[in-house]
């Protein structure tokens, strides 16, 4: 089965950090949402689109990161506790889909088209 999701569906992922990854670690330590941002894949037009899954965070980001703080009521919409912050500055690629990273096909929910559009 094939996950299709659109920009702004936030899905739970074992999300593996560029920290994490420098230090010889090839998959995420926990389980966590992130915002799934879509890329067209280049390489040839069959291969159709591929995700691109930008980390979700309850810890204010770290000074020079750049990040969005997602608003209450995009929490709300799902399923967020804020303040939670969308960090932009890195996100993991993963061509296969459903991916083993993914914990869920179900998605906790959906931003608006607004902050969707605001994010990219």
């Amino acid at each position: 089965m094939m996950a299709e999701f659109e920009s702004g569906t936030v899905v739970v992922y074992s999300y593996l950090w560029a920290r994490e990854f420098d230090r010889g670690e090839d998959a995420g330590r926990k389980d966590r949402p992130v915002c799934v941002q879509i890329l067209v894949r280049p390489k040839s037009a069959a291969s159709g689109l591929t995700p691109l899954y930008m980390p979700i965070t309850s810890q204010r980001p770290l000074a020079g990161r750049l990040a969005i703080e997602i608003p209450q009521l995009e929490c709300q919409r799902t399923g967020l506790r804020a303040p939670a912050w969308i960090i932009v500055d890195e996100f993991n690629i993963d061509e296969t889909v459903p991916s083993v990273h993914l914990r869920s096909l179900k998605p906790k929910g959906s931003f608006s088209q607004k902050f969707t559009a605001n994010i990219r």
